[in-house]
């Protein structure tokens, strides 16, 4: 079975939909958020109480959560972070903490790599790999593929979300012992999408 690492936000409680549409067997859900959300309301209206671990802070780094997670072991633990936070608290990283990052790894480090995936590419990947204390350097589990999709405009409110989640839920669905390694290359880091690359990525003439 599996932890699930939860913040508040659209992207956990899509994951948190999905694997329980899946009827994929679940350990814990931790969630942490100083406010009970829409997240915790799911989890209500499931009846999963027994199976969460409310953490009162918005900080992932927080020594409460690494103590929960060492309390309640798991084979793995999915983590869905708030936008920007990065993991650094190494009592954290000692567990298998599995990220899906929307970028063809080792390729596409960094956020928003989606539009850089699509000027460069001309497709989209969803890479699900073992956090480490680097950047989108750990231990590759598993890629799925995706073509660009027709509405550009919400590629970060709902697209990437989904494409995500489908990806989790194929691999918790195979758990195939992977192919991938880890690489030693060097590639460029997409941190931050300027305005212009989002605009350039929308206009479709630019596709072309």
């Amino acid at each position: 079975m599996i932890n699930l690492l939860l913040s508040e936000t659209k992207r956990s409680i899509k994951y948190l939909t999905e694997i329980l549409n899946n009827k994929i067997n679940i350990n814990k859900i931790i969630i942490y958020s100083k406010n009970n959300g829409k997240l915790f309301k799911l989890i209500r209206e499931k009846k999963l109480d027994s199976l969460l671990i409310n953490c009162k802070t918005n900080n992932i780094n927080s020594p409460i959560i690494s103590k929960k997670l060492e309390l309640y072991k798991s084979k793995f633990n999915i983590i869905s972070t708030y936008s920007g936070e990065i993991v650094k608290n190494p009592l954290l990283l000692k567990n298998k903490l599995l990220h899906c990052h929307p970028g063809d790894l080792p390729m596409f480090k960094g956020s928003t790599t989606i539009y850089y995936s699509i000027l460069l590419k001309k497709k989209i990947c969803v890479t699900i790999f073992e956090m480490n204390k680097s950047i989108d350097q750990g231990r590759i589990i598993y890629k799925k593929y995706f073509d660009n999709p027709k509405n550009l405009i919400n590629i970060e409110k709902n697209f990437d979300n989904e494409i995500r989640a489908m990806t989790l839920i194929e691999y918790l669905k195979k758990e195939k012992k992977n192919k991938f390694k880890k690489t030693k290359d060097k590639f460029l880091q997409y941190y931050i999408a300027h305005p212009l690359i989002r605009k350039i990525v929308i206009n479709k003439n630019n596709l072309k």
